[in-house]
């Protein structure tokens, strides 16, 4: 019987020592930043009654009234400026799908190397600072200086919320060292999916975001069940908002119909024209306008559209809130839609980033971020010296925005706890 007493209590120490580096360790010495993206998620989406993960964030974090997406309002643009701090127009990727003069047509592509400008996970490597990426545009893999995540999941769309925040906490039960993340990234598929297909707020949006909800919750738990929140701040955000369609227009179509010569590629308010010929810009812009478009040509375009790249083509097409271009099977999708009772049709984005429906979120929860604070209004373009700054990296001075204020303003000016 002592002998079953001993070799129980031997097994009970191994076993608590084997739980304890996953359930009970101390906070790393070195700040951490998890940066979540709900896509296609809008403010007034997050604030709903059947989602306590989300109020807990707004309860004891700090929100933004709205972030304002860059132009144009596509998920592979604004992904892009989340993590380089610039626009499209600097870091090349100017929708989901453009062509490039050189390197030809962009796809969804996941090579980093077509960004032009350095990610958040090239900038910090450059500090030593490691970082790991679970589904982000251009994480899977080296930035053209060799450089990238420590580690990364290559995209797969049935991958569930649930085994994203079972990678992150794994990544963070490693030992502080080379091998421990300390900059972390995510992309959930938020209320974009459901809000295509129903229309924003639709209850089908709104029951995917709740089960989405509940592993953010889960995320959470983990890292105050670890002791790590002071010493880590989660950022959660989205790429837009989504607004409903009324109307779609058949941009390609109308354009063959008057003999302009071009390839269009377009999707939900956006579109962006390759003519044949010079020639053909101007008269596609002519025929857009026609139909109640924005239309512009690239080369003199309004400086506030920032069109200053080639990936832009020859014309760039905006459509009003509430119409959309058809495109292939998105497009076939919201012609059949609009048969449907307003409460039934789908959803789109693309449209200028200062429409109200466009506007995206951002919460910031544990270091750094006041409980209950309102952060006003900020920009996508804030994200990257944000994150700088929470890690106490300097920011490139090419960075397009600003460290949010009510976010670092609280961080020790010297650095003690980084």
């Amino acid at each position: 019987m002592l002998r079953l007493t001993v070799c129980f209590a031997a097994w009970a120490l191994a076993a608590l020592a084997a739980w304890t580096p996953a359930r009970a360790a101390g906070p790393a010495a070195d700040p951490s930043v998890i940066l979540l993206s709900f896509d296609g998620t809008r403010p007034a989406d997050i604030r709903r009654q059947d989602l306590p993960g989300f109020a807990r964030l707004l309860r004891e974090g700090a929100a933004a009234e709205r972030m304002d997406p860059v132009f144009p309002t596509n998920t592979f643009p604004n992904h892009a400026s989340l993590v380089t701090g610039v626009a499209p127009e600097r870091h090349g990727i100017v929708s989901n799908v453009f062509l490039d003069p050189e390197r030809g047509r962009f796809d969804y592509a996941a090579d980093p190397t077509w960004l032009e400008a350095p990610p958040l996970w090239s900038i910090l490597a450059a500090h030593g600072i490691p970082s790991a990426s679970f589904h982000w545009v251009g994480s899977e893999g080296s930035w053209r200086d060799g450089t990238g995540p420590l580690e990364w999941k290559r995209f797969d769309a049935r991958t569930s919320a649930d085994a994203k925040v079972k990678q992150i906490l794994a990544w963070l039960d490693r030992p502080p060292g080379p091998s421990r993340p300390r900059f972390v990234t995510a992309w959930f598929r938020g209320a974009d999916h459901e809000g295509h297909r129903h229309g924003p707020g639709s209850d089908e949006a709104a029951r995917d975001l709740a089960a989405q909800d509940a592993s953010l919750a889960r995320l959470v738990a983990g890292l105050e069940q670890r002791g790590l929140l002071a010493t880590t701040t989660l950022l959660v955000v989205s790429d837009h908002g989504m607004a409903r369609v009324e109307h779609a227009v058949d941009l390609a179509g109308e354009l063959r119909g008057a003999g302009v010569r071009a390839s269009i590629l377009a999707g939900g308010g956006f579109a962006i024209v390759y003519a044949k010929q010079a020639a053909q810009a101007e008269r596609a812009a002519r025929v857009a306008r026609g139909l109640g478009l924005e239309a512009f040509e690239r080369r003199t375009a309004p400086r506030e559209l920032r069109l200053g790249n080639d990936r832009f083509g020859d014309v760039v097409v905006i459509a009003p809130v509430g119409t959309a271009f058809l495109h292939e099977s998105l497009g076939r999708r919201i012609a059949a839609g609009l048969h449907l009772p307003r409460a039934s049709r789908g959803g789109a984005h693309g449209y200028r980033p200062e429409e109200e429906s466009m506007g995206a979120i951002f919460v910031a929860f544990g270091r750094g971020a006041p409980a209950g604070s309102s952060l006003g209004r900020v920009s996508a373009l804030d994200v990257t010296p944000t994150v700088l700054a929470l890690l106490g990296v300097p920011a490139p001075p090419e960075l397009e925005g600003v460290a949010i204020p009510g976010l670092v303003a609280r961080l020790p000016a010297d650095g003690a706890d980084r």
